[in-house]
């Protein structure tokens, strides 16, 4: 789940810096890992309901039961609105189409071609874990679909590999906006990947590309012992842009009346991708993993360093 943006205040600037946020042991990486274990099995789950005529609430009771099976809490049921609204209802966001994220599972009818963003989170011995995969109904089409889920696996691997101790928190965001970016896609700013272990949102914001408040007010340098949920949220055909100071446009979206679904304009396709990452002295892990999923290793070969031209 993304958290929301805070509102940039001298106090929240503070709390998102990397002094405040824990630093975690390989054990305690482990015990993070099983809570993964147990949002990849959802996700799996909810993925294979995946078809033309299922239900939004299919696939979230597929997540739920999953995360039962393996003795996990979902994190999301019950989360707090952070606009004072009602708590969200469900153990999976499930958002369809033009919906980025945070979408409320119903009674909503899956239509082949359509693009359906899954959203786990879990909570295993106290330890929390975070997920996403963008999935196409089957039963149309889909070849335009499929290039532009794999361009947002693209663009959040292009990201985990620059997870290297000593690199800048903007110098990942810089490799997930220049891959989305060359692909032709726009990316949504406002809902962040974020620290996550005891909390399923835990400090610092961890965006997606590059804005003026990332570079002056919200960089981190990255240290052994981090862990982030990282997740990007493309749109079709946007085609950003970066200006002369490296700073990039986004698409806008708008919270919808239910207080929680985030959506672009009607028309437009959005893929939403996400997994839980440790900084280790040798690099990114994945402790979302799924089986048989892209990028399947634990950890991700170091591409090069931190350098936004490498």
């Amino acid at each position: 789940m993304a958290a929301f943006a805070v509102a940039d205040r001298a106090a929240s600037a503070r709390a998102l810096r990397h002094g405040e946020m824990s630093l975690r042991t390989a054990a305690e990486m482990d015990a993070i890992e099983r809570a993964g274990a147990a949002v990849a099995a959802a996700l799996d789950a909810a993925t294979a309901a995946v078809r033309a005529g299922t239900t939004t609430a299919e696939l979230d009771r597929a997540a739920r039961a999953a995360l039962e099976a393996a003795g996990a809490e979902p994190t999301f049921v019950g989360y707090p609105n952070p606009n004072g609204g009602p708590a969200f209802p469900a153990a999976a966001c499930v958002s369809v189409a033009n919906e980025a994220v945070h979408g409320i599972p119903g009674a909503r009818t899956l239509r082949a071609g359509e693009l359906v963003k899954i959203d786990v989170g879990a909570r295993v011995d106290g330890w929390c874990a975070d997920a996403a995969v963008s999935v196409v109904v089957p039963g149309a089409e889909r070849a335009e679909a499929d290039a532009f889920v794999a361009a947002a696996w693209e663009t959040l691997h292009a990201g985990i590999a620059r997870m290297q101790p000593g690199c800048a928190w903007s110098d990942v965001a810089f490799a997930m906006q220049r891959m989305a970016f060359e692909r032709g896609h726009g990316l949504v700013d406002g809902w962040h990947g974020h620290g996550i272990g005891r909390a399923a949102h835990e400090a610092p914001q961890a965006p997606s590309l590059v804005t003026p408040g990332l570079r002056e007010r919200r960089d981190f340098t990255l240290l052994p012992g981090m862990v982030l949920a990282v997740e990007p949220i493309l749109v079709m055909g946007a085609r950003g842009t970066v200006d002369a100071s490296g700073n990039a446009t986004h698409v806008p979206v708008e919270v919808a009346s239910d207080g929680w679904t985030v959506r672009a304009a009607d028309g437009l396709v959005v893929a939403h991708v996400e997994h839980t990452v440790a900084v280790t002295r040798h690099g990114p892990r994945i402790l979302t993993r799924r089986a048989g999923a892209r990028a399947a290793a634990d950890l991700v070969p170091n591409d090069g360093g931190c350098s936004r031209t490498g």
